[in-house]
């Protein structure tokens, strides 16, 4: 055998080889691909997007009980605002709290805190209370009808003409869009421990769902409400009614 025909058999004993190495790495390359891919599906499927297919997630839990933002300090019942002498708490850091029942009840707490940076004893604060009916529409939103009589929202402004002013609050709401899920990463609770979350939507306009609210946590089931039925009497005035 010449030594040209020697390097040609050699050649083309390498190709196989050649190939073959090149089928494996394609291989493992199409492998690695894949296990990233799922990788990044997993990560997006534990992540919650509110803006996904609600219809998907809705309703993992009841809405019924307590719901509260934050640091939870906001909460409704009788330690947020007494009807008897009309008298809010304020809490220790603001937000809001919802809390719902199953036979159609809703109560609200809110308390919304603006501090003044060049003169810090000038703040504004508002806390809001009211309660009522609620009812599932068509649409899986939801509307809030308060009893008109019994809310209340109290101003305060250390540095106004008057620092706190009371008022009464009859304030129709309409939540477009929200789901219950379960909060695999609660930043109040320790490392671990899951709790159940709902997050819910501002009326936009007209039906549209716009800003998004704090999300809430469950913090009490059966829910902490004053009693579920208006307590004022409604008086009007008949020469301007």
């Amino acid at each position: 055998m010449s030594k040209a025909q020697a390097v040609g058999s050699n050649r083309a004993a390498q190709r196989p080889r050649a190939l073959v190495r090149f089928l494996i790495g394609s291989v493992v390359l199409a492998l690695v691909m894949v296990s990233a891919a799922a990788q990044a599906q997993a990560t997006v499927d534990n992540t919650f997007n509110p803006q996904s297919d609600f219809t998907a997630i809705q309703n993992q839990t009841s809405l019924s009980g307590t719901w509260s933002s934050g640091s939870g300090n906001v909460k409704t019942g009788l330690d947020f605002f007494n009807p008897i002498t009309k008298n809010f708490t304020v809490p220790a850091t603001s937000g809001i709290s919802y809390s719902f029942t199953d036979d159609g009840f809703f109560e609200t707490s809110t308390f919304t805190y603006k501090s003044n940076p060049s003169m810090n004893r000038c703040f504004t604060a508002a806390l809001t209370w009211q309660h009522g009916t609620y009812s599932f529409n068509a649409n899986n939103s939801i509307s809030l009808t308060p009893f008109a009589p019994d809310g209340y929202v109290q101003i305060m402004d250390p540095c106004g003409a008057q620092s706190i002013k009371t008022y009464v609050y009859n304030q129709f709401e309409l939540i477009p869009q929200w789901v219950t899920y379960q909060d695999n990463h609660p930043g109040f609770l320790p490392a671990g421990q899951t709790a159940w979350a709902v997050q819910m939507y501002n009326d936009g306009g007209n039906g549209a769902v716009g800003a998004s609210k704090s999300v809430m946590w469950l913090v009490k089931r059966p829910a902490d409400m004053l009693p579920t039925q208006q307590l004022y009497q409604q008086v009007l005035n008949q020469a301007h009614a």
